[in-house]
C-alpha cells in the first residue's frame, strides 16, 4: 500500500505540474492556498465558504449548501524572496571562533506552482459527498552550496499530497455537520554540507588533526537525507445559519503522525575517510518521526446589504507537537536530534467583498499570522519563519451560469527574523533573514 501511494503521488505531481509543492506561505510549514476565492479575502471566510469546493478542506459541513455537482480546480504561483544578512557568523570558540567562509546564499526561496482539486456531489436532500486532493503542508528552500550556512542547510524540501473524502449531513435548515478522512503522503529531502575539519578537531584534537592536515572549513563533505511516509487523519465541521444573511462555522483538522523511512547518503572527502572506519558517515537507512499539528478554525459570514459582505476567521494551530527534528540512523551514527520547541499559533483575518455587477464580485482581505518559532536560537535556515501580515485582493467573474472564474493576488510582509543558530559541527549562523512572498491564484468552478 505504501508503494501504491508513493507512485500515485508521483503521478499526481506530473499531471498537475507539481514541480515542488513546498513553497510555504502559512505559518510553520502550512500551506493555506486551498481556494483562490478565499485567497482574495485572506481566507477570512474559509470556515463559512459555501461557494466553491474548498469546503471539503476548510469545513466539510459547508458542502451541505451544494445542489447538484461542483468541480473546483485551482493553481497558485508562490514566489518567495528569502535573503540572509550576516552579522558575525563563526565557528564556536572551541574550534577557533573564525568567521564562517562563504556567500550570503542568494535567494533561498523557490518559486513554486501549487494545485488543488475538489469534487462535490449532492446525494440527497440531506447528504452531500466531497473529495479533495491538495497539499496542506510543505516547504522548499535552496541556498547556494557555498554559502555561510551550508553546514546547517542547503536544500530543504517537504511535499505532501492529501486525499480527503468527506460527507456533509444537513440536520435542518439551520445546522449542518460534516466529516472527512485524510490519507496523506509525506515526502522530505534535506541536504547540507559537513565540515570534516571540525569533526576531526572534535574527535582527535588540534594536534591529531594537524598530523593529517584537516582544518575547519577546508574539508567539506555532504549529507542528503530523503524519506517518505503515509499517515491518516480526519476533519470535522459544523455550520450554523441563524439567518439568511449570517453564517457561523467551526472546523477541526486532526494531527497526523508521519513516520518517515528513507536513506541517508554521505559524501566524505578522501583525506577524511578515516573518520568513517567505525561505521560513521557511511550510507545507511534512516527514520524520522514527524508529528503534524491539529488545528481549529472559527469563522463568520455576514451579508451587510445586497452588495457588501463581511467575513472573519481565527485559526489556532497546535504547532507545539513539533518538539525536535530527530533522525534515527541504522548505523553507528545512532540518533541525531535538534530541538525545535515550536509554539502554538493564532491567525486572524478579516475580509470584505463588493458585488460590482450580477456576474462580478471584488474582494479584499487582511490577516495577521503568527510564527511558531520561539526565537533566534531555535530559528533554522531550513525554515526561517517569522510573523507576517497578509494583504490580498481578488475578483470573481461568472461568464456562464455553470462556470465561475476567480483570480487573486496576495503579498505577505514578514517581520525581519534574527537567527543565532548552532549547528552540529560547532558552526554558529548569526544574522537576520528578510522575507516577502507574492502569490497569484487562478480558479474555475464548474457546476453541473
Amino acid at each position: 500500500m505504501h508503494a501504491f501511494w508513493k507512485h500515485w503521488a508521483a503521478g499526481w505531481k506530473v499531471i498537475a505540474l507539481w514541480s515542488a509543492s513546498g513553497a510555504v506561505s502559512g505559518a510553520g510549514i502550512a500551506i493555506m492556498e486551498q481556494s483562490v476565492l478565499e485567497l482574495g479575502q485572506a481566507f477570512a471566510g474559509a470556515a463559512t465558504n459555501i461557494d466553491d469546493g474548498s469546503a471539503v478542506f476548510f469545513n466539510p459541513a459547508a458542502m451541505s449548501a451544494t445542489h447538484g455537482g461542483l468541480l473546483t480546480g485551482a493553481g497558485y504561483v508562490i514566489d518567495p524572496s528569502v535573503r540572509f544578512h550576516d552579522q558575525g557568523s563563526r565557528l564556536s570558540p572551541a574550534l577557533g571562533g573564525v568567521p564562517l567562509a562563504g556567500n550570503d546564499g542568494g535567494n533561498g526561496g523557490v518559486t513554486t506552482l501549487v494545485p488543488n482539486l475538489y469534487y462535490v456531489q449532492q446525494l440527497s436532500e440531506q447528504f452531500v459527498f466531497g473529495l479533495g486532493v491538495n497539499s496542506p503542508f510543505g516547504v522548499h528552500s535552496d541556498y547556494d552550496p557555498a554559502w555561510q550556512g551550508r553546514y546547517q542547510a542547503i536544500e530543504s524540501l517537504i511535499d505532501t499530497v492529501n486525499v480527503n473524502p468527506s460527507l456533509a449531513f444537513r440536520i435542518n435548515d439551520t445546522v449542518s455537520f460534516g466529516a472527512g478522512i485524510n490519507v496523506q503522503y509525506f515526502h522530505a529531502k534535506l541536504t547540507n554540507a559537513l565540515d570534516f575539519g571540525s569533526v576531526c578537531l572534535q574527535a582527535l584534537g588540534p594536534s591529531g588533526c594537524a598530523q593529517v592536515g584537516l582544518l575547519p572549513q577546508q574539508a567539506d563533505g555532504h549529507l542528503k537525507v530523503e524519506g517518505d511516509s503515509v499517515g491518516v487523519g480526519y476533519n470535522l465541521g459544523l455550520l450554523f445559519s441563524p439567518a439568511s444573511t449570517t453564517r457561523l462555522g467551526i472546523s477541526y483538522r486532526s494531527g497526523i503522525n508521519q513516520n518517515l523511512s528513507g536513506d541517508a547518503d554521505f559524501s566524505v572527502p578522501e583525506r577524511a575517510r578515516f573518520l568513517s572506519r567505525e561505521g560513521r558517515f557511511v550510507d545507511t537507512k534512516v527514520r524520522s518521526p514527524v508529528p503534524l499539528p491539529d488545528s481549529v478554525l472559527f469563522g463568520f459570514h455576514h451579508q451587510i446589504d445586497e452588495d457588501w459582505t463581511l467575513t472573519g476567521s481565527a485559526l489556532w494551530t497546535h504547532w507545539s507537537r513539533i518538539e525536535s527534528l530527530t533522525l534515527k540512523f541504522s548505523s553507528p551514527m545512532g540518533v541525531s536530534s535538534q530541538p525545535q520547541e515550536w509554539r502554538d499559533t493564532w491567525r486572524g483575518a478579516v475580509g470584505l467583498s463588493y458585488r460590482l455587477t450580477v456576474p462580478a464580485v471584488l474582494r479584499a482581505g487582511l490577516a495577521y499570522d503568527q510564527s511558531p518559532i520561539p526565537g533566534a536560537a531555535l530559528r533554522s535556515p531550513r525554515i526561517p519563519d517569522s510573523d507576517r501580515i497578509w494583504l490580498t485582493a481578488g475578483v470573481t467573474y461568472q461568464p456562464f451560469e455553470s462556470v465561475t472564474l476567480h483570480g487573486a493576488y496576495a503579498h505577505l510582509f514578514f517581520q525581519d527574523a534574527p537567527i543565532r543558530h548552532g549547528g552540529t559541527t560547532g558552526d554558529q549562523l548569526i544574522g537576520t533573514f528578510s522575507t516577502h512572498i507574492d502569490i497569484i491564484g487562478l480558479q474555475m468552478d464548474w457546476r453541473f
